[in-house]
């Protein structure tokens, strides 16, 4: 009887943590509000993590932050513009009380200009996939604390389609 007890404890205990790691990568993802950013983004291979594509966004290199070193977490505060995606606005070391906003930690330094990491920089998709690049924009969710996700791809504003090649023996 002991031993089943602590080992319900101890199963109680693996899934209550491998939950919550869960839970906290998808908070974003399910409570989060949806913002459309524009970027620029590059379509790398790699042979152990598969295909996907870097994503740099308008938002990735903005007006240095006084004080800012790197390694720094930042709020960048966004506001929408004429073509429905958000633009920088501002920066802060402290979390925005109200209106769209993304933690960042800056990377890069040079000059008046610093350069974010978000943690949405890369997207996976299937190997036999292919899509164009052109205009492309990515729907991102945003937790209240400034955590986020990508929840899609989007051209020209509309959900990307993929097309999927035939897969051979040598491909």
């Amino acid at each position: 009887m002991r031993l089943f007890v602590k080992l319900a404890v101890f199963l109680g205990i693996l899934f209550s943590i491998t939950g919550g790691f869960v839970l906290y990568s998808s908070w974003p993802l399910i409570f989060g509000e949806t913002i459309v950013l524009e970027t620029r983004p590059v379509d790398p291979f790699d042979v152990l993590r598969g295909q996907y594509i870097v994503i740099n966004y308008e938002i990735s290199t903005i007006p240095l932050l006084k004080n800012a070193v790197l390694g720094d977490s930042v709020y960048v505060v966004l506001q929408e513009n004429e073509n429905k995606t958000v633009e920088y606005n501002s920066t802060s070391f402290i979390i925005p009380s109200r209106g769209y906003f993304i933690k960042g930690t800056v990377r890069n330094i040079a000059d008046d200009r610093m350069t974010l990491e978000y943690g949405i920089e890369q997207y996976f998709f299937e190997r036999n996939a292919e899509f164009t690049m052109q205009n492309l924009t990515v729907a991102v969710k945003i937790s209240s604390s400034g955590r986020a996700k990508i929840s899609e791809l989007l051209q020209n504003g509309k959900p990307i389609e993929m097309k999927y090649k035939k897969i051979g023996l040598t491909s």
